[in-house]
């Protein structure tokens, strides 16, 4: 398995390879397309919705600036997601919807009464997702089935986030330019819907620093794994760090891109401690250049979910 080919993982496999599937993409890739996840129809309209927003005047988009508590519209130059490059801005946009929000932190577009349902259930239908995922993942570490799914409670606070990308047509840019900074993200898992086969998205191999290609498909998702997994397991999952590069110019195509990322997190107060696997147990974290920028705290023994999020996000933005 090679992240020059990441896996495919088809939820109408039998539930035996699922798993065994799953043990081995989070082990090598950290990232794996996702067949047959349920959310074709829904993410369609999802993105019928951020285009409609995104084409809004810029005044209008600005009305719900994002906020500490991560919720909010992100504006062109606002982001730095790259761990080792300060200066680089994210040549983006986009939106946070955060786990518990209200009709009135909303842009009107989204607060009418049918949207808001749609993407209340849309929002939760990916959170369900994940907590089918994280459950064949505890059978494979062969842990008791809930281990995860118990850390991911939704009526507690967590830093989840369903987050609407927009990347704009560009006809010229400069060599240090970039679409989305090579990061990792800062959760457990992350599900991205990629759209009418807009390319950009790059995966580093840490072992040998080279970058792949992760080929948009309108039928599946991409899942990677974050910054979570890589605590709980000792280094054995590698929270993968992916980019989105500036795309080719040519002047016969159009290089506008959208995507929709579903960011599934802990809740707050979750030890990131290792897992009782035998897969972990024995392991040292021997952290590589990408740990040691990344996944730096001095209380490691008793870090939480929810400060390591903060830690990271602080280093994200300029509100």
């Amino acid at each position: 398995m090679s992240f020059s080919s990441l896996p495919i993982i088809d939820l109408k496999d039998d539930e035996t390879i699922i798993i065994q599937s799953m043990l081995n993409a989070c082990s090598t890739t950290g990232f794996f397309y996702l067949r047959n996840h349920g959310l074709l129809a829904a993410q369609q309209r999802m993105f019928t919705l951020a285009k409609e927003f995104f084409r809004l005047p810029l005044n209008i988009k600005n009305e719900h600036p994002i906020t500490k508590e991560n919720h909010g519209y992100v504006r062109r130059g606002q982001e730095n997601l790259s761990t080792t490059v300060s200066k680089i801005i994210d040549e983006k946009e986009a939106f946070n919807i955060s786990k518990r929000f209200q009709p009135n932190q909303l842009p009107t577009i989204f607060a009418q009464s049918d949207n808001y349902q749609f993407i209340t259930k849309f929002q939760h239908d990916c959170y369900d997702l994940c907590m089918k995922l994280l459950t064949y993942l505890a059978q494979s570490f062969e842990v008791d089935t809930d281990y995860f799914t118990s850390r991911h409670k939704w009526d507690l606070e967590s830093a989840d986030t369903l987050r609407l990308l927009h990347y704009p047509a560009v006809r010229n840019y400069c060599d240090e330019s970039i679409r989305a900074g090579a990061h990792s993200d800062y959760g457990s898992l992350t599900l991205l819907f990629q759209h009418l086969n807009q390319s950009g998205l790059e995966v580093l191999d840490r072992s040998t620093n080279i970058w792949h290609s992760v080929e948009p498909y309108d039928d599946m998702l991409v899942v990677n794994f974050g910054d979570a997994f890589e605590y709980w397991s000792n280094g054995f999952i590698k929270s993968t760090v992916h980019r989105v590069a500036m795309p080719i110019l040519d002047s016969t195509k159009e290089n506008e891109r959208f995507s929709i990322a579903y960011f599934c997190h802990p809740n707050d107060s979750t030890l990131l401690t290792p897992v009782p696997s035998k897969f972990v147990l024995d392991r040292k974290f021997e952290k590589d250049a990408h740990a040691k920028l990344a996944l730096d705290h001095e209380n490691e023994e008793t870090l939480t979910a929810g400060e390591h999020f903060q830690a990271r996000i602080n280093k994200t933005y300029t509100y």
